[in-house]
């Protein structure tokens, strides 16, 4: 084998150990490569192909460092959010849905984020816990690091008019704190709406595998939580599409653009890996065999395993 072969072979291992998350092994085979191009000199375009290797190296060292960090509570078991749901209390007997909010706040306090969001947003329909309901919803997603996911929902909140004045300025207020505890800088006053904000993805489009199909838990819907699988009908990089027919309508109904589709399944020929989608948009198909059908776009944010 030619020493150019053997680079891209070895580049494409490597490739293929950091989208599967083997992030040593990725580094080891990288910095092998580095050595390799760094003792030819007579490689061509040699100073390129050494700046996107050093590149890489330095991506997933800082990936490695992240994970190192503290990690996310552990999800526990029903029986277990119901205790951690008893140990706060925010109960008001005029209030309707009050200890719900408490239970919620201790959830997220657990670090138990998706089921409290489940219960804040569905608290948001009292008025009198609402205010509460949307401070805390906030905060658990700049919690899991969604900013632009917070700031669009904050100005859904603003351009529907869903708080009067005075409570949406108790909300901004709570928001900003809680941008500033995160150390993000981010102008949310007098922002007005715009099409729901994408999440940045940590994938690069030449980093993405062909993906044959996905599988997921509905979001909302009379099937809400119910795993369901689809194959991709059309993939661009991080971008993969799926279509449901028509009479489907509960799966079409349980998918809206915004939705965030964590622990989502992508069936490569090549490997099974998992991640995070965002459900970038939905339509109606127009024209053509499948008029009335729909089609989905999901963007592909992370690769965990």
């Amino acid at each position: 084998m030619d020493l150019i072969s053997k680079i891209k072979l070895d580049f494409k291992e490597a490739e293929l150990y950091r989208s599967q998350g083997l992030l040593d092994e990725a580094i080891d085979k990288y910095t092998a490569i580095e050595a390799l191009i760094k003792a030819n000199s007579n490689i061509r375009q040699r100073k390129s192909l050494l700046a996107k290797i050093a590149s890489r190296i330095d991506e997933l060292n800082k990936k490695m460092k992240r994970i190192s960090a503290p990690t996310p509570p552990p999800k526990v078991s029903e029986d277990a959010q119901t205790l951690m749901k008893e140990m706060f209390t925010y109960d008001d007997p005029e209030a309707k849905g009050s200890s719900s909010l408490g239970g919620a706040i201790a959830l997220a306090k657990f670090g138990q984020y998706d089921k409290a969001i489940e219960e804040l947003t569905r608290l948001l329909e009292y008025e009198s816990l609402r205010v509460e309901a949307a401070k805390n919803l906030l905060s658990c997603w700049i919690q899991q690091n969604y900013v632009e996911y917070a700031v669009s929902l904050f100005q859904k909140w603003k351009k529907t008019r869903f708080f009067p004045p005075e409570e949406l300025a108790i909300v901004l207020g709570h928001f900003q704190e809680v941008l500033a505890a995160a150390g993000v800088t981010r102008e949310i006053a007098g922002v007005e709406l715009q099409k729901t904000i994408e999440p940045d993805s940590e994938i690069n489009d030449e980093d993405i595998l062909d993906i044959s199909a996905t599988k997921f838990s509905l979001p909302g819907g009379p099937r809400k939580g119910e795993r369901v699988e689809f194959e991709v009908s059309f993939q661009s990089g991080k971008y993969i599409q799926i279509i449901i027919p028509k009479k489907e309508k509960d799966l079409i109904n349980g998918l809206n653009p915004g939705n965030m589709l964590k622990d989502i399944i992508f069936y490569s020929p090549a490997a099974i890996f998992s991640g995070t989608g965002f459900l970038s948009s939905k339509k109606a198909i127009e024209a053509g065999p499948k008029r009335g059908d729909y089609s989905f776009s999901i963007k592909i944010i992370d690769i965990k395993s």
